[in-house]
């Protein structure tokens, strides 16, 4: 089964650009949603559990951001593959050097931004 050449340019970008873009995510604290799993609760945009908005969540579970830091990638990703389907083929190189490149990076980064979390 072969795939098109346009299919090509989107898998390899999106693959490039979910790894970049996730990187940001949670660089940013950028989260489409914040889930508190205990409660069953989702709340579009990143909340602390200590808003003003919301001060009682404070006291019934710890947020978790990492569903809505996904879902930030998935979107800024898909919007960047179709924009790389739209291109012409000559940049197809250009996307399959950056597969391997971006994503070994966006796991430093990650190991990088996780190091807070052991600290005592």
């Amino acid at each position: 089964m072969t795939s098109s050449p346009a299919f090509r340019r989107f898998a390899l970008a999106f693959g490039t650009a979910f790894a970049f873009v996730y990187v940001i995510a949670r660089f940013k604290g950028l989260a489409l949603f914040t889930v508190y799993p205990s409660q069953a609760i989702v709340l579009l945009g990143t909340h602390r559990s200590r808003d003003v908005a919301d001060p009682v969540l404070d006291f019934l579970a710890p947020e978790m951001y990492w569903y809505g830091w996904i879902a930030s990638a998935a979107v800024g990703a898909f919007v960047i593959g179709l924009v790389a389907a739209l291109l012409p083929n000559r940049l197809y190189g250009f996307w399959a050097c950056c597969a391997w490149v971006v994503p070994p990076l966006a796991m430093i980064a990650c190991v990088y931004l996780t190091i807070p979390w052991f600290r005592l």
